[in-house]
This record gives C-alpha cells, sequence and structure tokens, in this order.
C-alpha cells in the first residue's frame, strides 16, 4: 500500500467555478481471489438475517427525523397561504415513453430494502440484482434463469458476513458486465465485492476482487455503492461509517475507489487506489454520485455530485471533477458550488393504502446522474411543499466546462407521491437531450407501484407511462415504516439509440416488494410483440440427473405449449409433449434414463413466438 498526500490551500470559493480542494490518495493493488461460473451453481442455501425494525426511530437525536418534521409542519397545507413554485412543465409537449416487453424481475428474498439494479447487453443478456439475489435473462430466448442468492455468487470468497448493497452495470466498449456489492456492518467485516464478467456472456466465468471496506484500519465500515465507468476504469464510491451508529449520525466520509478495468476483465492484479479526506470548507463531501456516460463511457475524467441530503429546504449542489487516470502524476480534484434555480427539501415519508404502512424516503441524496452533451441531468427523492407529499427532484447543469448552472424542477402529482428514481439518456440525434425518468410511486388510495416520464432536458415532462400496477401494500418490518428503496435500476440500451430500460418497485400481492423490469422507448416499437411473453421463476431439476428431470415454470395465462429436447448441435433429439396447459405454476417431467451421458437443452415454445431454452446435463 502506497500512500500520496496532497494538500492544496484554496481561501475562498465563488458559487459556480472549480477551485481544486485538499485530499489525500493511496494506492492499493488487488490479486484475483477467485472466478466464479454462475451456470454451475446448482445448491443454493440462500441464507438471510433481516432485522425486523422500521428503519429509524424518531428521536431527537436523528438529524434526519428533525429535518422531516420540520419540513412536515413548515410545508403542511393551510389556505391562502402564500408560495412560489415554479411549473414543473407543460407536459402536453413531450410524449411519454411507449412500453416494450416488460415482465417480473428478482421477488422478495427476505431482504430489505429492495436496491433495484439492472443492466443489458447490446447482445440482449439481462443481469438484474436486489438485496440479495442476482438474476440472468436471455431476451434472445425468451428466458428467465432462476435467481441466485449473493451468498452463493460471492462465497468462494470466504468473506465472513452478508452481502448486500448490490449495483451491477453493462460495459459497452467491454462488452462486458461488472457487479459490485457489499460485505459486513462492522470495521472487522466490511469488504467491498467486485465482480468482472469474462465475456459478454453473464451466466459464464467472473473474475472476483475484495477490497476492504475499513481501508485505514480505523474501526470504520463501507455502505451504500456507487459506480461508473470511463473508457479505461472503474469508479466506486462509499460511505465511510461509525460502528453501532445509524447512517445518519454515523457518518465521517465519502471515499472515491479508482481501478483499471481492464485488469479485472483480464484477471490480473488490480492497479487501484483510494481518494479519501476529500473536504469542501473542511467538512466532508457526502453521497457522491458517480455521473454515468449518457451514450457511453466519458474520460479519462470524471464527474461526481453531491448535495445537502439532510437540508429541510436547499439551493445548491456540488459538482465535483476527478481529473485524468489513477497513475497521472497530477491528478486533482475540482469542485464547483453551483446554486438552483429551484431549491429541492427533505422528502417526507410516503403514504400507502393503509394508515399503518408509510414509506421512508431517506434523504435528498442524488440518485442518479448522466453526462452528455456538456450537461448532467440528475435526480433525487424531495417534496412537493404546496401539497406536501413525495416527489422527485430533476435537475439539468448546464456549461459543465465553464460556469455550470442547474434548473430544477419538481415532479409531483396531485395524487401520486414519489421517490426513488432514476434518469438515463434517451437521445435519438447529437442534440437531443431527452432523458426517460423511472420512478416508485405509491397514494392513501394506490397500490405502491412502477413508473416512467420523458424529459426533453428544457422543463418539459409527459405524462407518465404506468409500468406496473401495484397487487397490495407492502407490510414487511414491524412499527409504521417500510423500506422503499435505496435505489432503482436504469440503462440506456447503447445500440439502440431512445431506449431504456428500468428495474423498478411494485407491492406484490403477498404484501411484499418485487421487483418489475421493463424496456422503453421515446418511439414506437416497430414489429415488436409487447405482450409479457418471458416465463418467471424457472426451475429445472435436479441437475446435473441421473433419470428424471423436472421443470417448474409459469404462465400468464393458459396456452399451448410443446417441450423439445435437442443435443447442442441443434439436433432435434425428441418432441416430448404438445398439449394446451392451464394459466399458473406448472411442473413437467419426463424420464432422462435413455439418454447417453452429456449436454441437452430443454426447448419450450408456446403461443406469440414465445420460446424458453433450459441446459442440462445427464449423468
Amino acid at each position: 500500500m502506497k500512500k500520496i498526500a496532497i494538500f492544496i490551500l484554496i481561501h475562498s470559493f465563488s458559487t459556480g467555478l472549480f477551485a481544486q480542494v485538499d485530499f489525500k490518495k493511496t494506492e492499493f493493488r488487488f490479486p484475483l481471489k477467485t472466478v466464479v461460473t454462475p451456470s454451475e451453481i446448482t445448491y443454493d442455501w440462500n441464507p438471510a438475517v433481516q432485522n425486523l425494525e422500521m428503519p429509524s426511530p424518531v428521536s431527537d437525536k436523528n438529524i434526519l427525523a428533525k429535518a422531516k418534521t420540520t419540513a412536515d409542519n413548515l410545508y403542511k397545507p393551510s389556505a391562502g397561504k402564500p408560495y412560489y413554485k415554479k411549473s414543473e412543465s407543460n407536459r402536453s409537449l413531450v410524449n411519454p415513453p411507449y412500453l416494450g416487453r416488460n415482465f417480473q424481475g428478482n421477488i422478495y428474498n427476505n431482504s430489505v430494502p429492495n436496491d433495484n439494479d439492472m443492466a443489458i447487453s447490446n447482445g440482449n443478456k439481462v443481469v438484474s440484482v436486489i438485496n440479495s439475489t442476482i438474476k440472468f435473462y436471455d431476451l434472445n430466448l425468451d428466458t428467465a434463469y432462476t435467481a441466485i442468492s449473493l451468498f452463493s455468487f460471492c462465497n468462494s470468497l470466504g468473506l465472513p458476513s452478508a452481502h448486500f448493497d448490490p449495483k451491477v452495470m453493462y460495459d459497452p466498449q467491454a462488452d462486458r458486465f461488472i457487479m459490485a456489492c457489499l460485505n459486513g456492518f462492522t470495521d472487522s467485516t466490511s469488504f467491498y465485492v467486485i465482480g468482472f464478467s469474462q465475456t459478454n456472456d453473464p451466466l459464464m466465468n467472473w473474475n472476483f476482487y475484495s477490497l476492504p471496506g475499513n481501508p485505514f484500519n480505523d474501526t470504520l465500515w463501507t455502505d451504500f455503492p456507487m459506480m461508473s465507468i470511463s473508457p479505461d476504469e472503474l469508479f466506486l464510491t462509499g460511505n465511510l461509517l461509525h460502528n453501532d451508529m445509524p447512517w445518519q449520525t454515523g457518518f465521517v466520509e465519502t471515499f472515491i475507489w479508482q481501478i483499471n478495468k481492464w485488469d479485472g476483465y483480464n484477471g490480473d492484479t488490480l492497479s487501484s487506489g483510494i481518494y479519501h479526506d476529500i473536504n469542501f470548507n473542511n467538512k466532508p463531501i457526502r453521497n457522491l454520485c458517480p455521473v454515468k456516460g449518457g451514450d457511453g463511457p466519458y474520460g479519462p475524467n470524471q464527474y461526481f455530485l453531491s448535495n445537502r441530503n439532510f437540508a429541510v429546504s436547499c439551493d445548491s449542489v456540488f459538482l465535483v471533477e476527478l481529473t485524468d487516470t489513477f497513475n497521472a502524476p497530477s491528478t486533482t480534484i475540482d469542485i464547483a458550488l453551483v446554486i438552483v434555480d429551484e431549491n429541492y427539501h427533505v422528502p417526507p415519508d410516503v403514504h400507502q393504502p393503509t394508515n399503518n404502512h408509510l414509506f421512508a424516503t431517506n434523504d435528498a441524496r442524488i440518485l442518479g446522474a448522466f453526462f452528455q452533451n456538456n450537461k448532467i441531468q440528475f435526480v433525487s427523492n424531495s417534496r412537493d411543499t404546496v401539497t406536501n407529499l413525495g416527489a422527485v427532484y430533476h435537475g439539468v447543469m448546464n456549461n459543465i466546462s465553464s460556469n455550470p448552472s442547474v434548473n430544477g424542477y419538481t415532479i409531483s402529482d396531485d395524487t401520486l407521491e414519489f421517490g426513488y428514481a432514476n434518469i438515463s439518456y434517451a437521445g435519438i440525434s447529437v442534440t437531443d437531450n431527452s432523458a426517460i425518468i423511472g420512478l416508485n410511486y405509491s397514494a392513501e388510495t394506490v397500490y405502491p407501484g412502477a413508473a416512467v416520464l420523458t424529459t426533453d432536458a428544457n422543463g418539459n415532462y409527459s405524462m407518465i407511462t404506468n409500468v406496473r400496477s401495484g397487487d397490495n401494500y407492502v407490510n414487511v418490518l414491524s412499527g409504521t415504516l417500510e423500506r422503499w428503496g435505496d435505489y432503482s435500476g436504469s440503462q440506456l440500451k447503447y445500440n439502440e439509440p431512445g431506449v431504456v430500460w428500468v428495474a423498478l418497485t411494485y407491492g406484490a400481492s403477498n404484501i411484499k416488494q418485487a421487483t418489475w423490469i421493463g424496456e422503453l422507448s421515446i418511439q414506437p416499437f416497430a414489429g415488436i410483440n409487447t405482450e409479457n411473453k418471458i416465463v418467471n421463476e424457472t426451475k429445472l431439476y435436479p441437475n446435473p440427473s441421473d433419470n428424471t428431470i423436472h421443470f417448474e415454470f409459469l404462465l400468464d395465462k393458459e396456452m399451448q405449449v410443446s417441450f423439445q429436447l435437442f443435443d447442442l448441435n441443434g439436433k432435434l433429439i425428441h418432441l416430448l409433449f404438445e398439449e394446451k396447459v392451464r394459466k399458473g405454476k406448472n411442473k413437467f417431467s419426463f424420464d432422462a434414463s435413455f439418454l447417453s451421458a452429456g449436454e441437452y437443452i430443454l426447448i419450450m415454445e408456446g403461443e406469440n413466438n414465445f420460446k424458453q431454452a433450459n441446459k442440462f446435463i445427464k449423468q
């Protein structure tokens, strides 16, 4: 480990102008720990311990709870109350997104919150993660593979504690995936786990590394991971917290890992380092959100955003620029304090159709951002101060390279309350700044669901497109406050301009939270059957097998179904079954004892070009 301390004295700051700030830089090298092949994981104990208490007690020591209470009282609706609010838009000027393929994502896995994230490759492979599972889809085969727990996915690392807070990205330059998650809630068990796929098939080999969650051996641990990539590097952020303290009051600082991503793809020792003690006016910058590329990675410089996330109301955002690659001799961290033209606010807790279970919205930290056309667009939780309901704040930062400024807009509704948004670029030309915003919604009379809308980055928005209505309210924890976040997934389909995929939360019929994945476009889909065709939560077992094969599957409606057996060369061995099957959960079985040892493919076909393939091994 090599430490480099860099101190630059700054006497004053001007709003909108960059200034270099103090920071420290510590170099690390991490060897490859293990290689994991998801398709070979056949046993999954899926252990989970869930704390059933509500997210945070309301006490005088809880600074976030005090800020929410202050805002609740300050913005309580009253007759004749004067208030200025900039209109969020004329919603008739922008068309709502078109909904394409959409289907069930990861289901509740005894962990909260959902922490949705997802990535999709140019070759139509999808990786979806929540607390605490990872699931793989092949859209070309209309196939959803059984979810794998993060415990099993990361188990060969030999780490001593639970895995949580997963993040996943697709790298269009490398045509690979990157997954990161955290391990452990104390300084002695905390690690930052990173997996790099060796190929564009996420079911095949992943190179795994573990970074210390307590990198300076100072009784701290890492929470709230976020990530982005440049053409050559991976950037990870996280918060260092004190042991045995809530995240609201235990915060110490936010750090930035900078890692050579090609080392990870190749399985080499990671060349990396961490930037820490990043301060503005002698106070640590908090909750740094990496700004992803709009239509692809940018760099080598990388942007990050931060704000005053506990403020009852605030008019400023921090723009942080990390210059050059890690090995560059003159890397700097520059920060600009940028004033917004409409304040953001600490969000209220959000209602459900039951008085006993509200949704926690945490604070107003920035949850997603992208850089395109010298603009940064970002979103965060906020509140509508006219109705006092949960809302989403959308910021458009202009003139990034010179004198940045922010136009801010509060996205709200008279009935629905919004939260945990994410945003992706959806432009179809070099001058198009369109974006699709995905968000969760709930209300006193509406079950929690998932929706999206379009913006042109000029203050105009579409009406919302409903992605998934809720089936019920959510009741998992004791007390009255349920977890709703902590983030949502969103990604541009890089080889399909204007198409964005999202992973959002809705209330399932069993009063648990679940994930729904959807494909959205700012233009109509041409020649695509948008009906939900994917069969979800399928299970083929035992695999490998000596004799009987069982295949469990779920149908959205009654349909004519066939099962065909093929070898790996695509030769049809036998048509096993062809008949109408009822809606709901079904199990198909057949005797495989007649087969020679080897690998085979069981293909299920149905109406509307439905097709699903499942590989198995005959011993």
